[in-house]
């Protein structure tokens, strides 16, 4: 950098300057030969030709006056780029030397070192810091002569391609105007019109877009943006766009806010860059930095305004509160910073949490009924009424951002939510009533909060994503389609059983407030599927279970499956993992090592018997809620196979991936994988209908029994091909002995008893 030429920008702003001459010699030239020559002169040229010709010799003359302009504009953003890059060059290589008269080395790649280093000695102990703030410090300078570099040819790209503001039609003739704004605040400006006049002309529009589209990815642009805009301005332009995606409004305003939204929500995703919560420069040498003291300031003012009221015409009739609008922008986006998210979602509780001097009916908002008009049903669904839970589906996409922020060692973020946050933020009103003191006296109108469609859904998503380890959202990379568990995912994972299995399950009973997550609970818990098999079977371990294990010890797990298996979703998520997982089992217990037949058959025992248990929990759950509640057949239960079978193919590549790859397993489980086994599983979830198969508790049950022998046989006729014919049916009848030994649990049946064990 030392060595390079800024010199180049000089000469090319010099052959900028000499075409700005040359297209003025031309407009001259036109001007005299051309356009007064012809224009309004009758005895030269009249008629309908000679009017229109005025019109285009006119047009002509504007389009060499703004080619003129654009090459001035041009040349000046050169010599000022120049000057701002040998600044900065002058202000780090001034640093290089400030650094070395110190006492420090500094290579031509930027490490700085101690010049003579003394080992274990507490002074250069203390020299080794100094020398890392030296470096933060060349690295910020290098980075500023990058982003200059960057914005210098943003700029020229602006000044030569974008809009004409003249009107010449070709160049650029506010080129010169336009280049003496910094980008960031020409873009404010333009919003601030908004806000103020609720309307920009289309040129102003898509000015205003090509300026947040062509530094999508600046950061100084969007810091600049918000800077200007202050958090004040943003929320005032959120309440624009929510009012004009609502019901009403042309399809034209619509587009163009939908976009806008999108824009402002890189915005915030690209001005809130910060260090890594888990490494990068510490947060506290950061905040000190021109970005550090940018993301204080706003997340600062954000506070402020995020719990104040702000009128949002087009959307409600009732003021809704900052942090609501900001949330309803940003759900349009991606890509947002963990630390940035997890501040957000920490000061919207602070917001709302009675023991921290919050409110819980902060984010109250008025249904659109009994002649009141508040938010109507297709409104919510885009507006964020819940800005927290909004915020927390934004974290789903990051799993290790998820788990973290809900990891019960850390905090207690997931107590908050499971045990005491308020869910209930829109309020129905209903008819005058006279009686009725609660709201006030007689005078008042009856109100009844209530949960929307849909609330909990970002928490519901941030517990499969931070448990799983798959982002959650329709955007992820297939890539990302694959089970990660982590340290802090395995005890977000242990305090939802623990939560969930207390006082036989009631939170999610078929009336609990948490029974509509059995389904996500059926995949979170399938991706731990070995750890419940270890657990419901009496700690029968002959496969290794992955890593991280949960601790279930003390916990009902049987309530816990008891009553995920009542709800069709989860007891297909669980019913393929589970025969997944017993499959691999009976292959790793067939041929990991050898042994006697006597030895192989108590190995394919303790293979099958953990899943035969929870086959059995499982089916007791569905024939109470097929059966007992009085439902006519499990029709709803056959259904639920497609989605639950790229659960069964998760587990079944994990195994093959990572405990394959680090245990002795000679079997055909890697070759013959999920296919084979998906169409066992099909097999026993879809061919039987109650309705035809089963006229009574009884029977049912010993249907699906039958459906767990047949798997585990299955397992044992694909993964025993090394043995012999024999062998194999001789290993088939054992294992189906041996499901039909476990598959009796001991939760509690309801209707009578348990069902009959004879055959």
């Amino acid at each position: 950098m030392a060595e390079q030429d800024f010199g180049a920008l000089i000469s090319a702003a010099e052959s900028w300057e000499r075409a700005a001459e040359g297209f003025g010699e031309a407009e001259a030239d036109h001007r005299t030969r051309v356009y007064h020559a012809t224009s309004g002169n009758a005895e030269v040229w009249s008629g309908l030709s000679a009017d229109a010709a005025t019109d285009r010799f006119a047009a002509t003359e504007r389009e060499l006056a703004a080619a003129q302009e654009e090459c001035r504009g041009v040349a000046r953003l050169l010599r000022d780029g120049e000057a701002e890059l040998t600044r900065l060059r002058g202000r780090l290589m001034s640093l290089v030397e400030e650094a070395r008269a110190a006492g420090f080395a500094v290579s031509a790649e930027g490490h700085v070192s101690v010049a003579d280093r003394q080992p274990n000695d507490p002074e250069t102990q203390r020299l080794d810091q100094v020398a890392a703030e030296w470096r933060l410090e060349l690295d910020r300078a290098v980075s500023l002569v990058a982003a200059a570099d960057v914005s210098l040819a943003l700029e020229l790209k602006d000044a030569t391609t974008g809009l004409d503001l003249m009107g010449g039609g070709i160049f650029n003739g506010a080129a010169l105007t336009d280049a003496q704004v910094p980008p960031g605040k020409q873009a404010a400006e333009l919003a601030l019109r908004l806000n103020e006049e609720g309307e920009l002309s289309e040129q102003e529009w898509f000015e205003l877009n090509q300026l947040m589209a062509s530094h999508a990815d600046d950061a100084a642009f969007n810091r600049h943006l918000l800077t200007e805009l202050g958090a004040d301005g943003l929320l005032a332009l959120s309440a624009q766009v929510a009012g004009h995606l609502g019901d009403g409004g042309d399809e034209e305003s619509r587009r163009r806010y939908a976009i806008l939204e999108q824009r402002l929500a890189n915005t915030v995703a690209v001005a809130t860059q910060t260090p890594a919560l888990d490494g990068g420069i510490p947060y506290g040498q950061w905040v000190h930095t021109e970005e550090g003291r940018f993301y204080e300031g706003w997340m600062t003012d954000l506070r402020e305004v995020g719990t104040t009221r702000h009128p949002a015409p087009g959307l409600t009739d009732h003021s809704v509160t900052g942090y609501q609008l900001l949330a309803t922008v940003l759900s349009s986006g991606e890509g947002y910073p963990d630390r940035f998210l997890r501040d957000l979602a920490d000061d919207i509780r602070t917001a709302e949490d009675p023991t921290r001097g919050g409110s819980q009916d902060i984010w109250h908002q008025r249904a659109e009924e009994g002649n009141v008009d508040g938010l109507s049903a297709a409104e919510l669904d885009r507006f964020a009424l819940d800005p927290l839970d909004a915020v927390l589906g934004l974290m789903a996409a990051a799993p290790d951002t998820s788990a973290a922020y809900l990891d019960p060692d850390a905090n207690d973020n997931l107590d908050y939510f499971l045990h005491d946050r308020k869910w209930n933020h829109l309020v129905h009103y209903g008819e005058m009533d006279m009686n009725d003191h609660a709201y006030g006296g007689g005078d008042s109108i009856t109100a009844r909060p209530t949960e929307p469609d849909g609330a909990r859904d970002g928490l519901v998503n941030a517990l499969e994503a931070a448990t799983t380890g798959i982002p959650m959202g329709t955007d992820s990379p297939a890539a990302d389609r694959a089970l990660n568990r982590t340290e802090e995912g395995a005890r977000v994972m242990e305090h939802l059983v623990a939560a969930f299995s207390d006082d036989e399950g009631a939170l999610i009973a078929d009336d609990g407030d948490w029974s509509f997550m059995r389904p996500e609970l059926g995949r979170m818990t399938a991706a731990y599927m070995g750890d419940f098999q270890f657990a419901v079977g009496g700690k029968i371990e002959v496969m290794p279970v992955p890593d991280p294990r949960l601790d279930l010890e003390g916990v009902k797990v049987d309530k816990f499956l008891g009553q995920l298996g009542r709800d069709p979703d989860a007891y297909g998520y669980l019913t393929t993992a589970q025969q997944a997982y017993t499959a691999a089992t009976v292959d790793y217990a067939l041929n990991s090592s050898a042994g006697s037949d006597a030895i192989l058959e108590q190995r394919l025992e303790h293979a099958v018997a953990p899943g035969a248990m929870m086959a059995g929990i499982l089916a007791e759950a569905r024939a109470q809620a097929v059966y007992a509640d009085g439902v006519a057949s499990d029709e709803d239960y056959n259904q639920k196979v497609e989605s639950a079978l790229e659960f069964s193919g998760l587990i079944l590549d994990e195994l093959a991936s990572k405990v394959a790859d680090s245990l002795p397993v000679g079997g055909s489980f890697i070759s013959w994988g999920v296919e084979q086994l998906n169409d066992a599983v099909v097999d026993s979830l879809v061919r039987d209908n109650s309705a035809a198969v089963a006229d009574d508790v009884d029977s049912a049950y010993r249907q699906w029994r039958q459906e767990a022998i047949d798997a585990a046989v299955r397992a044992v006729e694909i993964s025993g091909a090394s043995h012999s014919d024999d062998m194999r049916q001789h290993f088939g009848n054992s294992v189906n002995l041996d499901v039909q030994q476990f598959f009796h649990t001991k939760i509690s049946w309801d209707p009578g008893s348990m069902p009959n064990d004879e055959s």
